[in-house]
């Protein structure tokens, strides 16, 4: 079957953040780590109604072994100006040339993708399904049965020109 398949392990998380330094995680040294990406984007309005949520859970797991990172395409500076506005508790991290949007099949946003313990890939979902139950059972090593996002909704290669036309429509 297409897209990724749960239990399985990902290709290694690479990304820009916002002090330039590339970051890198490699799932199968991961440590015992949940890890939750949420790709998004600054014109999306259901990512940017996402925040607060998404900041609660992350207080509420401050000192575990849960990372929250929040992925996006678009230029670092754009990005600065919105967080401005909108402040994440996130890391941030730029994708710049959609490597990991590709890589994650990551087109619907706001898309969490879900890092379990044991470093596999435990679902997609919509940020606002994310919540205490399901990251506790991340960190006990299990997968969820959740919907999941559908990926084969999305043909990557019109996603992928919508968002570099709509990125060349912002302020930069």
């Amino acid at each position: 079957s297409k897209g990724l398949q749960r239990g399985q392990t990902l290709a290694t998380l690479e990304y820009i953040s916002l002090d330039k330094s590339i970051k890198k995680i490699d799932w199968k040294e991961n440590n015992g780590n949940v890890v939750l990406i949420d790709f998004w984007a600054t014109w999306c309005a259901p990512c940017i109604q996402s925040i607060p949520h998404m900041d609660n859970l992350i207080s509420k797991f401050k000192g575990k072994k849960v990372k929250f990172i929040s992925i996006t395409y678009e230029p670092e500076k754009l990005v600065q100006k919105f967080l401005k506005d909108h402040p994440m508790h996130s890391e941030i991290g730029i994708d710049n040339d959609l490597k990991m949007f590709r890589s994650y099949n990551a087109w619907a946003i706001p898309n969490v993708v879900m890092i379990n313990s044991k470093g596999k890939f435990a679902g997609r979902i919509h940020p606002n399904q994310l919540n205490q139950d399901v990251i506790n059972l991340l960190m006990a090593g299990k997968i969820p049965i959740l919907s999941n996002t559908k990926e084969e909704m999305f043909d990557p290669a019109e996603a992928e020109k919508y968002f570099r036309s709509y990125q060349g429509k912002q302020k930069r």
